[in-house]
């Protein structure tokens, strides 16, 4: 075969190639889609690593969150712990008395009014007993305050909140009637079925700059 027509026959076939992509032209953009490796929409179809995932994680027993890792706390002021005295906002000390009676003073040296919050073993629920006395102050079914001996009493727990500088107490016996320690305007208690929440008579500010008694 000559040279000329071998590159007749070169020529030739390289037509028929044109002829058949043109005749089919869902072939050709296959073809050129697979040798340019473009993907559809622009989806990356590679096989990323993922690591797997366990859960709930396994606790770390070493770590700093660990409760052994704890400092001991110290609760109260850092001097006079958890004695103070319960200023009302209606002027006066709350104090608890030898005869169990349970009024405010204005004395800011009376004794009597030198108290000590214990825990009761929930967090906020405390008792408040007068440290001249031994007395815890408590609540009756009518809602009066009076000095308690025994500590297992249920109406000696009241829970403890804050309002802002204020600390209130609800009894826990009776809090599903609102029932809360307060001290009236002429220093006498408040029956606990006559206080409501954010009444000034409720509402006790803790003085430990005062508090002279060891």
């Amino acid at each position: 075969m000559s040279r000329n027509a071998c590159s007749e026959e070169v020529s030739s076939s390289d037509s028929d190639d044109d002829v058949g992509d043109c005749a089919n032209p869902s072939a050709t953009a296959s073809t050129s889609r697979h040798r340019r490796n473009v993907e559809w929409c622009g989806v990356d179809t590679e096989i990323h690593y993922r690591p797997k995932v366990t859960w709930p994680p396994t606790p770390n027993t070493a770590g700093t969150h660990n409760w052994r890792h704890l400092r001991p706390i110290r609760p109260g002021h850092p001097l006079s712990g958890n004695k103070m005295q319960l200023f009302s906002k209606t002027n006066y000390n709350l104090a608890v008395y030898a005869d169990a009676q349970v009024r405010g003073t204005r004395d800011d040296n009376d004794l009597h009014s030198h108290l000590e919050i214990i825990s009761a073993g929930y967090p906020g629920h405390v008792r408040i007993q007068g440290i001249l006395t031994k007395l815890f102050i408590a609540m009756d079914d009518r809602g009066r305050l009076y000095g308690e001996p025994d500590a297992t009493e249920e109406g000696t727990v009241f829970i403890e909140a804050f309002q802002g500088s204020y600390n209130t107490y609800l009894s826990r016996k009776y809090s599903h009637l609102g029932w809360y320690l307060g001290i009236k305007k002429s220093g006498k208690f408040k029956k606990g079925s006559k206080t409501t929440y954010k009444q000034k008579a409720v509402l006790f500010l803790p003085r430990r700059s005062r508090f002279t008694f060891v």
